[in-house]
């Protein structure tokens, strides 16, 4: 029996969850197994706390916020935030983005996008395109917003979230000790959903950019 796999690559464990959250909670919903796959441990986002007593905390979290939105597996590569795309060159990232391609063979890819304004967003949509554009076999990569409106002149893809709203709204509401970023972006993220869902035809949807 073929497995339906969704392969998620991000540069901090709580970027799906704003940018697309409810569309993690459908799909797991539907049986298909997502893999989401962490290129930073996101240590630099509590400066006033030691990098291995922030580290600890985000693993506990992200393992607590996956097995509630049925993410299957987590994977974290450890490069240093906010130097992502120096240390993807370092450890080449572009060769651990094919090696996962192969493993899992997904239906469908998502990754941040590449004009998202935080450079380590950027770093990881960058490894995961050459990753893609150099493979045999073609997999379909979406593009999802995290920090603001992504207005590209590409595909557009939406996805019905209405029955997992809440539940996304619980998701991102785990990831406890980045809340003041997350807090931010709640009202931005709702009205988001809400716009996206009359385009659909729908209460709330995400909005997904085709880039290959």
């Amino acid at each position: 029996m073929k497995e339906h796999n969704i392969l998620i690559f991000c540069a901090h464990s709580d970027d799906e969850a704003i940018g697309m959250g409810g569309t993690i909670a459908r799909y797991a919903a539907e049986g298909k197994k997502v893999i989401k796959v962490v290129f930073s441990f996101g240590e630099s986002s509590l400066p006033h706390f030691q990098e291995h007593v922030v580290i600890s905390r985000r693993l506990e979290e992200t393992e607590l916020a996956s097995r509630s939105i049925g993410i299957a597996k987590t994977i974290f590569w450890g490069m240093r935030d906010t130097k992502v795309k120096e240390d993807a060159e370092k450890i080449n990232a572009v060769g651990k983005v094919r090696q996962q391609l192969n493993e899992y063979r997904p239906e469908k890819v998502f990754v941040t996008s590449a004009i998202d304004p935080h450079p380590d967003h950027r770093a990881v949509n960058n490894a995961v395109l050459k990753a893609v554009d150099g493979m045999r076999k073609k997999y379909p990569v979406y593009e999802f917003e995290v920090w603001n409106v992504i207005r590209e002149n590409k595909p557009v893809m939406y996805v019905d979230i209405t029955q997992f709203y809440k539940k996304k709204k619980s998701y991102m509401s785990l990831f406890e000790s980045q809340w003041q970023w997350i807090y931010a972006l709640l009202i931005p993220a709702y009205i988001r959903t809400r716009l996206y869902g009359m385009k659909a035809g729908c209460k709330y949807a995400e909005k997904f950019y085709k880039v290959r």
